[in-house]
C-alpha cells in the first residue's frame, strides 16, 4: 500500500479537510475557472497535493486550511495560464431564468444590469481589491482567512477591503448623480 492508499484509507486528515474545505474551494475555484469541469479538475489536484504533503499533518488546523486556500489559489492560476482565454456560458443561469417563473422580465433585466455594473466597478479595482473583496463577499471568508491565503497582515487585508468598498462607493454615488442630472 502506498502512501497515499494509506493516507485516503485511514481517512483522516486529507477526508476531513474535504468534507469541511471542498464545497467552499469548488464555489472559489467555479467563479475564477468559469466552468464547474475546471473547477473539479483543479480542486482534485489541491487534493491530490494535500495527499502528496508529508508535513501536512504538522500543522495546525488554521495552518492546513490557510494551506488548502493557497493551493486551490496557485492552483487556479497555473490552469488559468495553460488554458487559452475562452469565453463560457454558465447553462445553469439559463435554467434558472426558465424555471423562475415569479420574476418580471423588467427586474430580470434590472438585475441583470446591477449586476454588470458592479462586475464594471470591480474590475476597474487593483488585482488585490478585487481578490480581497471576491474573497469576503462572494466566498465569506473573514480577514484573517482572506491574509493567510494572499500572505498579507489582516491589518493590510482589512484596509485593502475598506479602500474598494470607498472606491466602489464612490463610483456608485458618482453614478447616482449623473443618473439624477
Amino acid at each position: 500500500m502506498t502512501l497515499l492508499q494509506k493516507k485516503v484509507a485511514d481517512g483522516s486528515l486529507v477526508a476531513r479537510l474535504y468534507k469541511q474545505q471542498s464545497p467552499a474551494l469548488f464555489a472559489y475555484l467555479c467563479k475564477r475557472m468559469g466552468s464547474p469541469e475546471s473547477a473539479e479538475d483543479v480542486l482534485i489536484e489541491v487534493f491530490v497535493a494535500a495527499l502528496e504533503m508529508a508535513s501536512l499533518d504538522e500543522l495546525s488546523e488554521k495552518e492546513q486550511i490557510s494551506w488548502l486556500w493557497r493551493v486551490a489559489r496557485n492552483k487556479g492560476v497555473d490552469a488559468y495560464r495553460r488554458s487559452q482565454v475562452r469565453q463560457y456560458l454558465d447553462l445553469s443561469l439559463l435554467t434558472n431564468l426558465s424555471e423562475d417563473n415569479q420574476h418580471s422580465t423588467e427586474l430580470i433585466v434590472l438585475q441583470r444590469e446591477a449586476a454588470e455594473r458592479l462586475h464594471s466597478h470591480l474590475a476597474k479595482l487593483p488585482p488585490a481589491q478585487q481578490e480581497a473583496v471576491r474573497l469576503r463577499f462572494a466566498y465569506g471568508l473573514r480577514c484573517a482567512q482572506i491574509a493567510q491565503i494572499m500572505g498579507k497582515r489582516e491589518k493590510a487585508v482589512r484596509s485593502l477591503l475598506a479602500r474598494a468598498l470607498n472606491v466602489l462607493r464612490t463610483r456608485y454615488e458618482k453614478e447616482q448623480g449623473e443618473a439624477h442630472l
